[in-house]
């Protein structure tokens, strides 16, 4: 089984990870997140921040490690202007692969925990912003891919509706455990993917367990889902480590090599081509 899951962790490709330098704590640095990456035989991983554009930090780690592909993105989050279609186009003129919608700035995400105020791209009559709509047309004409982020499902619905309808190609749902059934067969009939996160597994977060999380995939769809990780954290292993004991969980829960490499390979590329 080491062997499999060697062969599966070479050349994967993890859209969700973080490092420092960043406002949260992180178990380790870029520089040292890439390392591990490397020497793991990985494909490569999309930096993520909530604070602050990765490119240009992404940009210097690829000249560091040639064949490693790292990919920047940005956050629609407060410290970057929120919905910001400035921002946007000044991250897609540097090069930046992915744009997320708000994270820990978003109304919906606030609401959960009663912190106020937050970002949303729905107006009062439940129609997207201008701002909104200014970003789906920088996203569409860079070929970037346009993350959900912690925003509502309502507001995601409504977001990939219309970045459908203006020719986005590549859209990512961050957290499809807060969509029904009926939701989620709707997205991906607009051709987004389900982005599952092996740190929903993990001992301080257990929102899942392994057989569950493969069982989530599985109702979603493998051709229209995701495996990252999601780590970065302290108290987790290097997002390396984390790809890993993802791969190794969803063999252990019976599902199939062929069905693994989709999900930590081929869809991933397919999203960042």
């Amino acid at each position: 089984m080491n062997d499999e899951i060697e062969s599966l962790l070479k050349g994967s490709i993890d859209l969700n990870v973080h490092a420092a330098p960043d406002i949260p704590k992180r178990r380790m640095d870029a520089l040292e997140t890439t390392r591990s990456a490397y020497e793991a035989g990985m494909g490569g991983f999309v930096l993520k921040s909530h604070n602050y554009l990765t490119y240009p930090l992404t940009y210097a780690l690829s000249q560091m490690y040639p064949g490693l592909e790292i990919y920047g993105s940005i956050s629609l989050n407060s410290p970057v202007g929120g919905i910001n279609p400035e921002a946007v186009e000044t991250a897609a003129r540097l090069g930046t692969k992915v744009v997320c919608m708000p994270t820990i700035s978003a109304g919906f995400h606030l609401s959960k925990t009663n912190s106020g105020k937050g970002l949303y791209i729905l107006d009062k009559s439940e129609k997207l912003t201008d701002d909104t709509f200014e970003i789906i047309d920088v996203v569409q004409a860079n070929d970037m891919v346009l993350a959900s982020g912690y925003i509502s499902p309502l507001e995601t619905m409504k977001l990939f509706g219309a970045a459908k309808d203006h020719g986005v190609r590549k859209m990512i749902v961050t957290h499809p455990e807060e969509f029904l059934e009926d939701q989620l067969k709707k997205l991906t009939t607009l051709g987004a993917y389900m982005e599952y996160s092996f740190l929903s597994c993990m001992p301080l977060t257990a929102k899942i367990s392994p057989m569950g999380f493969s069982q989530q995939i599985l109702k979603a769809g493998i051709e229209r889902s995701v495996v990252t990780t999601a780590f970065g954290q302290p108290v987790n292993p290097p997002p390396s480590e984390g790809m890993r004991m993802a791969i190794a969980a969803l063999l252990d829960s019976g599902m199939s090599p062929k069905n693994i490499s989709s999900l930590v390979k081929d869809n991933p590329s397919e999203l960042l081509s």
